[in-house]
Order: C-alpha cells, then structure tokens, then sequence
C-alpha cells in the first residue's frame, strides 16, 4: 500500500553512521566536582549499510496522557493495527512520565521509590506491548520522558526536597502550564545521578527495547541552579569565584551548567555501553539555541562527543515556514553530519488538530532535504491524517 507520507522516502541516503563507545574506565567524578574523567574514551564515526529495517520511515510517540493505549489492551492493538496499516517502522513508548514508572523496576534499581502507574492493567503491561511491536517489526523506543522533572506533589518526593533544584529566590516550583507544577531533580547530586542511569540500565537490559530516548528534560530550566550544592560547586570554579551568584542567563554560567547535564548523559552513555551495548542512545530536544539557552541541553556536544546514536529533533510550528528556517540552521547541518537524524513533527493536539495540507507541507519540507526519517507528535493526533485498518 502507498501512502501519502512515502513520496520523497525512496530517494534516501543509504548509508549512516554508527557510533560506538570503547571503555576501559568508567565514568568518574571528580572530587568536589561533578566534572568527569572518561579514561579513556575513544570515539569515532564509522560509516556502515543500514540494517534493513528501523532506518528510515515514520515512527510516533505514545503518551500517557489523552490516550489510552498504554492502559487498554483493546486500544493497543487497535493502535499496533493502525501503525501497521500505515507503514510505520517505529514508536516510543514512556518508561518515565507524569511521576511514574511504566515497568516493575527492583528496589536496588529504584531507590527513589518511584511506583507504576496505577492505571497499567498489570506489570507486565509495557513489556506485552514492546513485544508485539517487535513481531510486527516496529523499532521499540523507550523514553524517559520525564528526565529530571518530576510532579511538584509526586508522593516518593516527601522528605526528600535536598533532592531538588531552587531558583535565585530559593523555590523549586517550576510550572509547566497553569494549574501544573514541576520540580526538577538535581543531576549535581549522586543519588540523583544513580537514581536516573538505574532506571535507564533497568530498562535496556530488562525490557525489549532496540532505542533508549532521552529530551530536553534531560536538563533543567536556565533559571535554576542556586541550591546550596550546584552553588558550591560552581564557586570552585575560577569564573564561580569571580561570580558567586551570577545572573541565571549569563554565558559561562549557562555553560558550565550545561556541562553538568552533559556529564551526566556520559554517565548513562557509559552504562549502556556496558550493560546492554545493542541498545541505541537517542535524544529527541528543540533546536539547540533553544534547548541550551532555555534547558541548558547541549545536544551539539553531545553528538561531538559522540554521547548519542541519534537525534529526533522537534521542530513544532504552526507555519511551515519556520520548520524550513530552523532545518536551515548550521547546528542542524553539522548534526547530520556526525549521526543519523529525525525530525519530530507535531500532528496536533488533542484540542488544537493541526490541518493535514499543513503536515503534508512539513513532510515535502523535510523530505525536500533528504531526511527520511519523521515522528509524530502523538498518536492520537496522528489518526485523524491516516487510514484506519
């Protein structure tokens, strides 16, 4: 069957880069420093043919909320039916969102406590569905979608506000919406650090995954960073100690925070390596100037250091035009460069459904520039532009 979307797809490269990580040390902190000593990592691109699935196509991500497929198991083969239908080759599916878990994690591995989502019709849940994506031969991603983020009310949180991040004025509320608050975990702090590549090692060995995706929240909010910890840290520095309470945007402020954030994804990138290496590292932030001015996320390094197999970059607009003008931005050339990339389209919400010459304009964009891999922003959304089985 054809499909509207699979116009520009045969014309795809066929060749791209895999990244591997040789270790001979793990990861290390320095002492009074989150700065860490990779001993030695050496990283190249090597250029290989493309297995023959997963490489190219549409791919979508499954939510949580305004959907009921992680919690019906009708409403999961009706989704898993769809996707097949309509040829898509893969789809991410939460591990950590809204304050839960979304697979049984062991104690040793969840120190936090975090639960599973009550609304999951068993444990096993997630698992059953990954693997009847893998028999119908759908790359599994499994995203963490939460990062550091967590609910302002999340219970396993009680007593345990040393964890968080503050702002100048001392508070950890960060809201994402109206009426929706959220704080973030500080990645400066190791119980935070292990907490977070506990889960990541958890699920690549334990669940049938081919993807681990991380995002934006991988990051925090620029305005936070002035808890006693970060705060102290940074004062060591010899720009800290010039600059003991430097203004949330300032330029080498903003980047040794970022390279807090950074550290801490060459934490998880070492445990992957070592614990499930056949398990892809993939990001899915904004535009790098947005992503590190606003949550301190500097992807572009991430891929120079080679930290990641691949980015989703998600460029959601409401005119086409400004999809083209950030696909036409340096950072995102030099990015396809070094590693496979996608991009992550938004097919609408659940109260605002974008129109489908609109999407169909986002596809002749994309594919325009040679790049054959795209993922919708969510499913639900993405129904209304697609046949039903």
């Amino acid at each position: 069957m054809s499909h509207w979307w699979t116009a520009g797809f045969a014309e795809g490269a066929k060749s791209k880069h895999r990244w591997k990580l040789w270790l001979n040390d793990k990861a290390a902190t320095l002492a009074g420093s989150l700065l860490l000593q990779l001993l030695p990592i050496p990283l190249w691109a090597q250029p290989i043919a493309p297995p023959p699935a997963f490489q190219e196509g549409l791919g979508v991500w499954f939510t949580t909320v305004d959907s009921q497929v992680l919690f019906n198991d009708q409403e999961a083969k009706s989704a898993l039916d769809f996707l097949q239908h309509n040829g898509f080759r893969r789809a991410a599916i939460p591990l950590y969102t809204g304050g839960y878990l979304y697979w049984p994690v062991p104690q040793n591995h969840n120190t936090l406590g975090v639960a599973l989502d009550p609304q999951l019709q068993s444990p096993t849940s997630t698992r059953e569905l990954l693997a009847a994506m893998g028999s119908l031969g759908l790359e599994r991603v499994g995203w963490f979608e939460f990062g550091l983020m967590a609910p302002a009310n999340a219970p396993w949180l009680e007593g345990r506000q040393n964890l968080l991040m503050q702002d100048s004025q001392g508070s950890t509320l960060w809201q994402e919406s109206p009426g929706l608050n959220r704080v973030w975990l500080n990645p400066a702090l190791p119980a935070v650090r292990e907490a977070l590549v506990d889960w990541v090692v958890d699920a690549c060995t334990n669940l049938p995954l081919d993807v681990i995706q991380l995002d934006d929240h991988l990051g925090y909010p620029v305005r936070f960073g002035y808890d006693k910890t970060t705060l102290a840290l940074w004062r060591q520095t010899v720009s800290g100690a010039r600059q003991p309470q430097p203004d949330p945007s300032n330029p080498v402020w903003i980047d040794w925070r970022s390279q807090q954030v950074t550290d801490l994804l060459a934490i998880i990138r070492a445990a992957m390596a070592s614990q499930c290496p056949q398990v892809k590292l993939s990001v899915a932030p904004n535009p790098q100037d947005f992503s590190k001015a606003n949550y301190l996320a500097d992807w572009g390094q991430w891929i120079r250091l080679g930290l990641v197999d691949e980015v989703v970059v998600q460029i959601y607009r409401n005119d086409p035009s400004g999809l083209a003008g950030e696909l036409a931005q340096p950072s995102i050339q030099e990015a396809r460069r070094r590693v496979p990339m996608r991009i992550g389209l938004l097919a609408g919400l659940q109260n605002k459904p974008k129109e489908i010459a609109k999407l169909k304009k986002e596809f002749a964009i994309v594919q325009k520039l040679g790049i054959y891999g795209i993922d919708l922003f969510f499913y639900e959304s993405a129904r209304q532009h697609f046949h039903e089985p």
